[in-house]
């Protein structure tokens, strides 16, 4: 592991804390209920469910694999990133996404994704300028 790019090292940090999360909400609150009334358990500020926590664990489970290689880490944060920005965007607006989901409060979601796509952003912003100066760094005398 003393190889690996930030980004690898970055996403296996970062998915293993957001799948933990998505863990503790689904046993917060497992049921797979959908509609106004599916119910909902408060786990730090987010609304969960048993649908909330599997699209997390969905997201973020594969992210154990593509940390592997230093190409896959970089690509997969970039999608995590993208992911949660549009959830993000799309929470602000809506109680009820795809009329599935149910977050009575809704802000504290959209907060929370567009967060967390900030730092995974962050991450292959660093990741890209570590990538660019490598080959300077390597030319050098």
């Amino acid at each position: 592991m003393s190889e690996w790019t930030f980004a690898q090292r970055a996403l296996l940090i970062l998915a293993s804390l957001e799948l933990l999360w998505a863990l503790a909400g689904f046993v917060a609150e497992p049921s797979f209920h959908v509609g106004a009334d599916a119910p909902t358990t408060k786990v730090l500020w987010v609304d969960f469910n048993g649908i909330h926590a599997l699209s997390g664990l969905l997201l973020f489970g594969p992210a154990l694999y593509f940390c592997r290689r230093p190409d896959w880490a970089l690509y997969y944060v970039i999608y995590i990133a993208a992911a949660l920005f549009i959830t993000g965007i799309w929470a602000l607006f809506e109680e009820r996404p795809a009329y599935v989901f149910t977050f009575p409060s809704n802000v504290n979601d959209a907060i929370f994704h567009l967060a967390t796509a900030i730092v995974f952003s962050i991450v292959a912003a660093i990741q890209l300028t570590l990538d660019r100066s490598e080959p300077a760094r390597t030319s050098s005398p």
